[in-house]
Formats: structure tokens, sequence, C-alpha cells
């Protein structure tokens, strides 16, 4: 402790009040910088609040004072934890990443899926599902792209773009291998199909006008989606085929 700050309940006569003042502020300064105590805020607790913010607000209308608003928290609480508005961004984008991963992984395991087609539909199918929660994580990961002057920006797209290319490539392999699809640009295939994954949000729209709701409207759209893809990458004779799939438990 400081030797001008003197502690509560050891106050003498001889303190003057300016030391007095130097002890609040200390303590007020502490008390909006880094969390202390039984019942801090952490960082994850920040990055899904964040992440729930953008659900309904658009990345680049995001700011740490609206996430710290909406999180009813401090402004200093997240300059700590983020220093800016990118490394927050950055931060949420690789949990909404890791999510869909194991969503996906989570199906597939559920289904025992095993042929390349089959793999795709509940790559689709989890897509459009992730999309109607999440609306903006296209816009989200796109801005993070442009962005080409943070290394924790150029480091979280290199890893989620290597990994996810990874996946597609072993994918698409094993379609050829096993004479389900065609020998396709795994990249290409990818944001194909996250981008009409995307669109969901627009379809729901457009038919929930005739008086369909919005879960029969994904359904809809999703076997779309699913039928237009395989159509268009599967191999003669097997394209179009969608393969049953079961629901993976807690959906």
């Amino acid at each position: 402790m400081a030797k001008d700050i003197i502690p509560i309940g050891d106050q003498t006569p001889s303190a003057s009040p300016r030391k007095a003042t130097k002890a609040t502020k200390a303590k007020t300064a502490r008390a909006i910088g880094r969390p202390t105590g039984k019942g801090r805020i952490g960082k994850e607790l920040l990055i899904e609040k964040t992440a729930e913010l953008l659900r309904t607000v658009p990345p680049e209308k995001l700011s740490l004072s609206v996430a710290a608003r909406h999180a009813k928290v401090h402004l200093t609480l997240f300059k700590y934890y983020f220093q800016d508005r990118t490394r927050l961004l950055v931060d949420v984008a690789r949990m909404l990443s890791k999510e869909i991963g194991d969503r996906v992984i989570e199906i597939e395991g559920a289904n025992d899926a095993k042929s390349a087609p089959e793999r795709l539909a509940i790559r689709i199918d989890a897509m459009v599902d992730f999309f109607l929660v999440n609306p903006f994580y296209h816009r989200l990961m796109v801005e993070i792209i442009d962005n080409e002057t943070d290394p924790l920006a150029t480091e979280l797209i290199n890893l989620w773009m290597g990994k996810t290319l990874e996946i597609y490539e072993g994918l698409i392999d094993a379609g050829v291998a096993e004479g389900t699809l065609r020998p396709i640009d795994p990249a290409f295939t990818f944001l194909a199909i996250m981008g009409l994954c995307e669109k969901i949000l627009h379809a729901a729209k457009l038919v929930g006008r005739g008086g369909e709701s919005p879960a029969q409207a994904a359904e809809r759209y999703k076997a779309f989606v699913i039928d237009m893809i395989l159509k268009g990458v599967g191999a003669e004779g097997v394209a179009g085929t969608q393969p049953a799939r079961k629901v993976a438990a807690g959906s």
C-alpha cells in the first residue's frame, strides 16, 4: 500500500484531507480497472454478451461503449480486456466460429455421417440454423477479413480459413474417392455454401408474407440449398440425393 494512503479504520487526527482524497481516488480507479474478487466479471462473459448483442446489431454499429452498455458494465472493463473494438470483434468471431464447428461435429456424430454428401448436407443444415440465431456472423467475418492492419485479425482469418479449407478439401477428396462428388474447388464450395445459408434471413421474411412460419421457411430453404449444392457438386448419377438426417440432442 502506498505511504500516502491511509487504510479505512486507521485514520488519525494527523491525516490530512489531501491524503484522504488521494486514497478515495485510488479506490475509485481500482473499482473501474482490472476486476477483483469472487464476483468479478471475466473476459468470457463480456465476449458472450457482445455476441448476444450482435444478434440484433450489425458489427459496423458496434463500439466498446455500446457493448459496455449492453453488458451493463463500466466501459473501462472492456478497454482493459480488449483495448479496442477490433480485438473485441476478433474474440467474438473466434467464439462463434468454434460454436458452429462444434455444432457440426455434434450433428455428424448423431447421424453417424459417413458419405461426403451426408456431411455436406449436415453442414448446410447446421449453418442455416446458426445464421437464424447469428444473422451478422458473415458480416463480422468480412469486416475482420478487410482489416489488414491488426495482426490478431489476420491471425484469426488465416486460422479460420486454414482449418475450414482443410475440412472441405478432405470432404471433397473423400467424395471423389467414393464417386459421390466431382473434384471441385474447396474454397469456392465453402464460400458458396456460406453465402447461400446467410440468405435464410431474407428468404424467411419474403415467404413469411404468405403466412409461412420462420421455422417452416427454414426447413424448406435447407432442402432447397442442399438440393442445389449437391446437384452442382455431385457426381453424375448421384447428384441431388438428400440423406435423412437426425437432429442432435439439445437442438
